[in-house]
């Protein structure tokens, strides 16, 4: 296609008087975020995407902060006292948060209390002198979401009576027989956060040794 090009009415293609034509001016591109293109722009116009707003600017990128960790948190619901003084002394380690319920206290209610289960509970066969491992059976659903439990039973293989499918063993991550020693717990402990947050163990709250072979309550 041919292009077409206007003249002037009159001017029949040739220039005007003065023998010279009027040149036209060229306008200069100006750069998209200098001073005077900034006055051209509208106001309110933003400015243009992947450079920065003032010359010789960089973006700026603020990041959120980090959040902590969330503490290692286990309960310890065991019938005996001596035995969960000693659950007790083998979880006091740096960072972690120990509860420690009473044989009244509900252990389904307290691992669902928070958003997320415990990441281990200790319990007993006897807790809550519960029958043919009730309690047990009651928080597998929270095994399914990371939380480990160590049970404290006389016979990890034996299944109560009418429940051929509860055998300690199958209900636990970890099952112990007493009696236990805090030194024995606290290894089992450690073994089950080196699984869970792929680090070593922190270090104990006190220097002094797990065990403590002279337990004021026997009950």
């Amino acid at each position: 296609m041919s292009k077409i090009r206007k003249t002037r009415p009159g001017a029949g293609g040739r220039p005007s008087s003065g023998g010279h034509s009027t040149p036209r001016r060229a306008h200069a591109k100006l750069p998209p975020n200098s001073s005077r293109a900034a006055k051209l722009r509208r106001p309110g116009s933003p400015a243009l995407p992947g450079r920065p707003s003032e010359p010789g600017g960089l973006p700026i990128v603020e990041l959120a902060p980090a959040l902590p960790p969330r503490p290692f948190r286990v309960i310890v619901a065991v019938h005996r006292p001596r035995f969960r003084g000693r659950c007790q002394r083998a979880a006091a380690l740096q960072g972690w948060e120990v509860t420690a319920l009473l044989n009244k206290q509900d252990v389904v209610g307290a691992v669902a209390r928070n958003s997320q289960p415990p990441d281990i509970l200790i319990l007993s066969g006897d807790f809550g002198r519960q029958k043919d491992y009730a309690i047990f059976r009651a928080i597998q659903s929270w095994r399914g979401e990371g939380m480990r439990v160590i049970g404290l039973v006389e016979d990890c293989d034996a299944a109560p009576e009418g429940y051929p499918d509860s055998a300690p063993s199958k209900l636990c991550d970890i099952c112990i027989t007493p009696p236990i020693r805090a030194a024995g717990v606290r290894a089992l402990l450690a073994g089950v956060y080196e699984e869970l947050r792929s680090a070593p163990a922190p270090p104990p709250l006190n220097a002094g040794p797990a065990d403590d072979d002279t337990d004021e309550d026997e009950g």
